[in-house]
C-alpha cells in the first residue's frame, strides 16, 4: 500500500480518534504533536527510520508501548494515515519551506503547543548533537536571528513549558505562532546545504566476471561431456 502525501481533515480526524482510543496508551500522541514531531525529522539532519520514531508515536513520554489493532485492515489504515502525514510534510518541504501549512492552521483543536512540543521531542531523541549544534550556531550567527528571537525561539515559547509561562505572561501568542513557518523553512535550508555539501558516498565497484562465460551449447565445464544446457545449465541441476 502506498501511503498518500496528501491528507484530508476527515483523515486526520481519523488518525487523531484511533490515537486518543483505547488502542492506544494515554501517553501516545495526537495529531498535532505527531506532525512537529514528524516535521523535525523530515527536515532533520539525517534520516530516521520508522522503527527507531515509530514506539514515541504510542508512548510520547518513554517510546516504550505499543499500539493494539483491532485486526490487520485497521493495522494498515492507521499505518498507511501515519505515513500518509509523513509523505504530505516531506513533499511540501520538497517543493515550497515557506508554503508548508501545519495543522493547527487547519482546525484550532490541533493545537501549536502540542504542536511545537512534537517538534522539540524530535530535536531531544534524534540527532540530539547535531540539533544542539543548530541552535548554538544560530544563536552567535550575525544576522542569523529571527526577529525577536532564533530559530529555536518560536519552538520554545510556544512547547516548552518554561518558554510557554514567558508566552502567557507577556502575551504576543499570535507573533510565535506566526514565526514558526519561517523558522522551519530556516532550519530545512540549513539541514539541505549541509547535506549537499556532504561529500558523496563512493558506489562499490561492480563485481565482474572473471572467467569466460559458458554459452548454453558449449561442453559442460563440469566434464560430463553434456551441453551445458543438458547438464548443469538446466533449471533443476543448476548450479
Amino acid at each position: 500500500m502506498t501511503a498518500p502525501s496528501t491528507l484530508s481533515d476527515a483523515d486526520l480526524q481519523r488518525l487523531d480518534d484511533f490515537l486518543s482510543s483505547d488502542a492506544v496508551p494515554e501517553s501516545a500522541m495526537d495529531v498535532s504533536t505527531l506532525e512537529g514531531f514528524f516535521t523535525a525529522l523530515v527536515i532533520g539532519p539525517r534520516v530516521v527510520m520508522p522503527s527507531a520514531w515509530m514506539p514515541w508515536v504510542w508512548d510520547f513520554e518513554q517510546g516504550r508501548q505499543e499500539a493494539e489493532f483491532a485486526n490487520m485492515a485497521q493495522a494498515q489504515e492507521i499505518m498507511g494515515l501515519i505515513m500518509g502525514l509523513m509523505n504530505r510534510i516531506a513533499d511540501a518541504f520538497a517543493r515550497n519551506p515557506a508554503s508548508f501549512e501545519p495543522v493547527f492552521f487547519r482546525d484550532a483543536a490541533w493545537g501549536a503547543a502540542e504542536w511545537c512540543e512534537g517538534f522539540l521531542t524530535a530535536t531531544q531523541h534524534f540527532n540530539a548533537d547535531d540539533w544542539a549544534a543548530l541552535w548554538a550556531l544560530d544563536a552567535f550567527k550575525p544576522g542569523g536571528k529571527m526577529d525577536g528571537g532564533c530559530l529555536i525561539t518560536p519552538f520554545l515559547r510556544l512547547g516548552d513549558g518554561t518558554g510557554l509561562e514567558i508566552t502567557r505572561k507577556e502575551g504576543g501568542v499570535q507573533r510565535w505562532v506566526d514565526a514558526v513557518v519561517p523558522s522551519l523553512a530556516a532550519v530545512h535550508a540549513h539541514w539541505l546545504e549541509r547535506r549537499s555539501a556532504a561529500p558523496a558516498v563512493a558506489s562499490r565497484t561492480p563485481l565482474r566476471r572473471e572467467a569466460t562465460k559458458v554459452g548454453r551449447n558449449d561442453s559442460c565445464p563440469c566434464g560430463s561431456g553434456q551441453k551445458y544446457k543438458k547438464c548443469c545449465g538446466h533449471a533443476p541441476t543448476l548450479h
